[in-house]
């Protein structure tokens, strides 16, 4: 099986290495395009990928077809692709562009059944630590969804979705990175308030995120978490009381629902540079 990626920004060289790092592909069966072309020839260098001189060369060569490149630039790969797609499993990361809308797309260059998958990873592919979210389209099979998985699961765990879900877990799990760098952050300053070095404060905070999300992914409640470490009278519940005081808790789910608002919104303006699926079935 030859997989190729078209665009090796952030997501797709993660992706790229990922796959090479757990031994899924070989560097033979990796192909890639990029229009930066410095870029491509110093990956295949450093890698021994397969540099593709266009988005239609690759996907003629490859039997799965992820695009990895802006929303905004998706209608135009889609052009590139759609006389050799016919077949094969093309993987979207791109935010806010649903399934159905390259679907369309791609029905609208020729091809009778696009098996396409949409995936929604998050910036933490690059350390192999991804969130990623998988839903299948209309014509996809469990084996094109299989292969997303196992893209994906190279980069970090994956999980698998409905459509509809896909925009509040862009604005979770797409956004939520940042709102806990912020946390992690703010978590190091108050420390460097009471003395600490900077360097030990931004670790350590760091490492308790960590220790705290692994319990609760082992299966315990986040209130059962809270609950192991709030003793009468302690530490833990006077800088809980600080954080309700402050309505830290209702701003991070303010965090959430902004960010979900701001996919939606997206997702609306990205269906004006594709063909809806009510659009195709006219």
């Amino acid at each position: 099986m030859k997989v190729g990626i078209i665009g090796v920004g952030n997501i797709g060289e993660a992706l790229l290495r990922g796959v090479l790092r757990a031994r899924v592909f070989s560097p033979e069966d990796l192909l890639i395009s990029d229009i930066d072309v410095a870029k491509v020839e110093k990956i295949k260098n450093e890698l021994g990928v397969v540099v593709c001189r266009s988005n239609d060369e690759l996907a003629s060569r490859a039997d799965v077809i992820v695009i990895a490149v802006k929303p905004h630039d998706v209608a135009n790969v889609l052009r590139d692709i759609a006389a050799a797609a016919e077949g094969k499993t093309i993987i979207s990361v791109a935010a806010g562009v649903s399934t159905a809308s390259i679907e369309a797309a791609l029905k609208g260059g020729g091809v009778e059944t696009p098996r396409v998958v949409r995936v929604m990873p998050n910036i933490a592919c690059v350390v192999g630590a991804a969130a990623s979210v998988v839903c299948k389209g209309a014509y996809a099979d469990e084996r094109d969804e299989n292969v997303a998985k196992q893209i994906f699961g190279a980069v970090g765990s994956v999980l698998t979705a409905d459509e509809k879900d896909m925009d509040v877990i862009t604005g979770l799990s797409g956004s939520g990175i940042a709102f806990l760098a912020i946390a992690i952050e703010a978590l190091a300053d108050g420390a460097v308030h009471e003395g600490l070095p900077r360097s030990i404060a931004v670790r350590l905070a760091a490492q308790v995120a960590e220790g705290a999300a692994k319990m609760i992914i082992s299966g315990k409640r986040p209130a059962e978490v809270k609950e192991l470490i709030t003793s009468p009278g302690g530490t833990t519940i006077a800088g809980i009381r600080a954080l309700e005081e402050k309505c830290v808790r209702a701003a991070f789910m303010d965090a959430v629902i902004e960010a979900t608002r701001r996919a939606k919104e997206i997702a609306r303006l990205l269906e004006t540079l594709l063909p809806s699926k009510g659009q195709e079935e006219v």
